[in-house]
């Protein structure tokens, strides 16, 4: 009987489960949505740009909505195929844009560059770890 309610709720954890990934690739798909908006809106944001470009701070202007739609996608790359890997990289983009198109003190900007390069560390040491992991399955 108890191992009987074991495998109960291991089959509704796995359905549950199954019903996450069904919605986390529906939001993917909604997200898809908004990233094709807001590339779209990009070419009045360009004409807009083109016209203020000699103005201080107007190529910011136009890298901080060209930045939200590379966050938008490595978001759904992450949502499509959740691993460290893509995950980090959203990190390094937030971060960097952060760093690049807010007015930052000199102590932001060192722990901003301190945090990619800590990312990038965790990266060189995940895919260390996983050639080690694959050479092992291979012998």
């Amino acid at each position: 009987s108890e191992e009987m309610e074991l495998k109960m709720k291991d089959k509704v954890r796995k359905y549950l489960y199954e019903i996450g990934e069904v919605i986390e690739l529906l939001m993917a798909v909604v997200v898809i949505g908004a990233i094709i908006v807001a590339v779209m809106t990009l070419i009045p944001e360009f004409a807009h740009y083109w016209t203020i470009r000699m103005q201080q701070g107007a190529l910011l202007e136009f890298i901080d909505a060209v930045l939200d739609v590379v966050i938008g996608i490595e978001f759904v790359k992450m949502l499509c195929k959740p691993n460290s890997r893509n995950i980090i990289e959203v990190l390094v983009f937030v971060i960097s844009r952060h760093m690049i198109v807010n007015n930052t003190t000199p102590l932001e900007d060192l722990l901003a560059v301190i945090s990619i390069c800590i990312l990038f560390f965790f990266r060189r040491f995940m895919d260390a770890t996983r050639k080690e992991k694959e050479e092992k399955e291979e012998n």
